[in-house]
């Protein structure tokens, strides 16, 4: 079993994310960005040694020989509310994959799913995005640095793309302010290639929040969390096949970082970026806990809520104000993980109790005037409202064995969608999850809010929905989950009361329930053909990402008021 070799805590600072630079010359009325697929060199800590990462780097538009980017990670994009963005994507990867010898092996495994005699094949996903389905970056969508294109590939403005890119446009429309991420999401190797440092945030401002009073500029700090496992000469070690997390925690880049701060509130924009891993967060001193305050889920603003710890699944976000001044200068507060095993809740994966350490030693620059979060008078979430009337659907996590793949109602990813949606209805989706793990299933394109979960018998509903498979999913005899609820509806987690969602935590042992409309996005209108044509597919899976590769993602597809469905080859390929 590999492990990271020891290394000392705190004596690396904290990166500070890179910021593309829009080019506002190429689409009228839109910020234009050029990333590029790259792998370079990176230290993850001073005790490592500098080995091979991926990562995205931009294009300057001042400077085209100065491209922006650390090589791990990508830039962050700053996009503003209703502006467009657009982004060429382009990859120039090696062909032989960093860890190569799990490529080899998946393909062994799944000869079917995974392009033949390729090691390396890229798309882009925007997390969070109300996209365009030909924009959003599904796992058919892929294309490679030698031009090879998966069955889904899409670009808009094709006389622009080359056959190793692909151009996608984000309207940023119908979002309040939030951290959004860009990350790979290609069919079969999403888990490798985000580990490899395939992964980026973007944020949507709102000039509206100028009025606010939230702390800006260096005192907003974006934090992309994650856990790696590394070999000694400081390549990265992919170990998730075989362990349950990676045994280091990463952020920005950096193993155990320390960030210097003044004695005054902080933003904290925090992704948790990890592969696997669940993490409860506090912020503690040698003598006493910290508490923060919540403002901002993964997409946008909610009520200002005060915690002293928060749970944090795969791909959620999370916008906290946190008052250094609270305690005396001199003072190191380390970010700790606590009761957080993974797989969360009950796995034996490697514990990780420390993340990194804000050290209060740097002085005032000038009087605090932010905000203080009890007051902060945020944009307010509108309750999504349903009747006994409003449609449901219900998606069991099943898995027969251990050995066998994970899938949502027993069907593959590949197989065609079975869920039509009308566009503009409002749906409640019921995540039963009968297995021990909890599963953090995000959905493409709409955000959503969290009604409740209901605990029920898990293992006896497993038995029955398992012979029900095996007589062949007869939906006239499908068994109903009601009938093995052993308690009654409990309300949402704190943090996510009245909270803009696109991942949940469906916990072990609960149904939970979202609830969402199903709008689509316009055109931006610089691009011809940019917009939603219906039916559009999209696709919903479980952010563990060896999940979502093990066949835990299934596509759904909005419909026009006529209920045309169209043609779908399955997989979420249009």
């Amino acid at each position: 079993m590999t492990k990271t070799p020891p290394l000392e805590k705190y004596v690396d600072p904290l990166p500070t994310l890179m910021t593309a630079i829009p080019d506002r010359s190429v689409h009228r009325g839109a910020d234009y960005y050029e990333l590029t697929m790259l792998q370079r060199p990176w230290q993850f800590h001073r005790d490592l040694g500098t080995g091979a990462v991926w990562g995205y780097w931009a294009k300057n538009p001042y400077d085209p020989d100065m491209p922006i980017g650390m090589g791990y990670l990508g830039p962050t994009i700053v996009a503003t509310k209703d502006h467009p963005t657009v982004v060429k994507y382009r990859t120039e990867l090696p062909t032989t994959h960093l860890f190569q010898a799990r490529v080899d092996q998946l393909h062994h495994e799944s000869p079917d799913m995974l392009p033949e005699h390729l090691s390396v094949w890229n798309v882009v996903h925007h997390h969070g995005g109300f996209t365009p389905p030909q924009s959003d970056g599904l796992p058919l969508q892929w294309f490679t640095s030698e031009g090879v294109h998966g069955p889904g590939y899409a670009t808009l403005d094709p006389r622009r793309a080359a056959p190793n890119e692909a151009i996608y446009g984000y309207t940023n429309h119908e979002q309040t302010s939030c951290m959004l991420w860009y990350h790979d999401h290609a069919i079969g190797i999403t888990s490798l290639n985000v580990y490899a440092g395939l992964a980026g945030a973007y944020l949507i401002h709102d000039p509206a929040d100028r009025r606010l009073g939230l702390p800006q500029g260096e005192f907003e700090v974006p934090l992309v969390l994650a856990d790696r496992t590394f070999h000694l000469d400081g390549s990265l070690a992919y170990t998730l096949d075989k362990e349950f997390g990676a045994d280091t925690p990463v952020v920005n880049g950096k193993a155990y970082p320390f960030l210097d701060v003044q004695p005054r509130r902080y933003r904290l924009r925090i992704l948790n970026a990890s592969n696997t891993r669940t993490w409860r967060l506090r912020f503690n001193t040698d003598t006493k806990t910290l508490p923060f305050w919540l403002i901002g889920t993964d997409d946008g603003y909610r009520s200002p809520l005060r915690l002293e710890s928060i749970l944090l699944g795969s791909a959620e976000r999370i916008d906290l104000i946190v008052d250094f001044s609270r305690v005396p200068m001199g003072t190191n507060v380390t970010l700790e993980n606590f009761d957080a095993p993974v797989y969360f809740p009950n796995g034996n994966g490697a514990e990780i109790p420390e993340v990194m350490q804000f050290r209060v030693t740097e002085r005032l620059s000038g009087a605090d005037r932010s905000t203080p979060p009890r007051t902060l008078a945020l944009p307010p979430v509108m309750r999504i409202r349903h009747t006994s009337e409003t449609p449901r659907r219900q998606f069991v996590v099943y898995q027969r064995t251990a050995d066998d793949p994970l899938q949502f109602n027993a069907l593959p990813f590949m197989a065609p969608s079975a869920d039509f949606i009308e566009v503009g209805s409002t749906e409640i989706w019921e995540y039963i999850n009968p297995q021990p793990v909890a599963h953090p299933v995000h959905v493409h394109l709409v955000n959503f809010q969290v009604l409740e979960r209901q605990p029920f018998d898990g293992p006896a509903f497993q038995k029955v929905y398992q012979q029900w498979v095996d007589n062949g999913s007869n939906p006239a005899d499908k068994p109903e989950v009601a009938d093995y609820f052993t308690g009654p509806p409990t309300p949402p987690d704190p943090d996510e009361e009245m909270a803009r969602k696109d991942t949940v935590r469906a916990y072990q042992g609960m149904v939970t329930r979202i609830i969402h409309q199903f709008d689509v996005p316009g055109t931006i209108a610089s691009i011809p053909h940019s917009g939603t044509e219906l039916p559009a597919t999209y696709i919903h899976h479980c952010h563990i990402l060896e999940h979502e590769c093990d066949d835990l993602m299934r596509p759904w597809t909005i419909v026009g008021h006529d209920g045309h469905h169209g043609h779908d080859s399955g997989g979420g390929s249009h």
